[in-house]
């Protein structure tokens, strides 16, 4: 079943329920993705009775921090890379939503992460949209559209530390307008962001990443996985050295 993320998902701000079988924050009906701690690092949860959609999604990859286009997910794709390429070494990926408020305290981290493992692991970052975050994927589009111009990272972290500002916004033309605010704030040619923004292309890296995400065993966000297998017992408030030394034990690495 493929889910018809497409531009008019953007318009309406809402991802089809029964496409991406996406559940509520907390649901009975589901498990965190990863242990959930008194503060309440654990966040939205996915039900397990998800499929993968179709390989057609698969295509238009993200750009990585040199501007080379990562390969499609039937290339071995990992997501869009944090630190430089380390052929053969693992990978520690993580599974965020923009909208999730966890996302937005364990990101920094991830990228801190990132750094300390530069030439020792590939750390890359990939969509998770939650249905009960009704701006999440067009939050997800607006990184898309600034990764085209090579500011993946610095369109995230605009949208994580103002989320209280677009998360609640109901009308489309306003998200729009802020969105492309941003883009201007940091710099990106706004003309070609909208451009982006609206193209119906732009939806299918964020649907090959849920699709892999879910293919996984991704049920929450934040999801931390090496080499493609979930790993537990990591949140939000997990230390930048407890991600760094369960992704190396995980790898392999000493």
């Amino acid at each position: 079943m493929t889910s018809p993320l497409n531009r008019r998902t953007l318009l309406l701000g809402v991802v089809p329920a029964a496409a991406l079988g996406l559940s509520a924050c907390g649901s009975s009906s589901s498990q965190p993705s990863a242990s959930a701690s008194a503060s309440g690092s654990a966040s939205a949860s996915a039900s397990t009775a998800a499929t993968s959609a179709s390989a057609s999604a698969s295509a238009s990859a993200s750009a990585d921090p040199s501007g080379t286009a990562s390969a499609t997910a039937d290339d071995g794709y990992v997501g869009y890379r944090l630190n430089r390429e380390v052929p053969g070494a693992g990978t520690a990926t993580l599974y965020t939503d923009y909208q999730c408020p966890y996302c937005a305290k364990a990101e920094p981290k991830f990228e801190e992460a990132a750094k300390k493992l530069d030439g020792i692991m590939n750390v890359t970052v990939r969509h998770m949209p939650l249905n009960m975050h009704a701006n999440a994927v067009p939050a997800a589009l607006a990184v898309e559209a600034a990764t085209a111009q090579g500011k993946h990272v610095e369109m995230a972290n605009k949208l994580f530390n103002t989320q209280n500002d677009w998360k609640n916004i109901k009308e489309r033309d306003k998200l729009r307008t802020l969105f492309n605010d941003y883009a201007k704030e940091l710099g990106l040619n706004v003309e070609e962001f909208d451009k982006v923004l609206l193209a119906s292309d732009t939806v299918k890296p964020i649907q090959r990443d849920y699709e892999h995400a879910v293919k996984i065993g991704v049920k929450g966000t934040p999801t931390f996985a090496v080499n493609d297998k979930v790993v537990e017992g990591l949140d939000s408030s997990s230390s930048v050295d407890d991600l760094v030394s369960t992704f190396k034990r995980e790898a392999g690495v000493k």
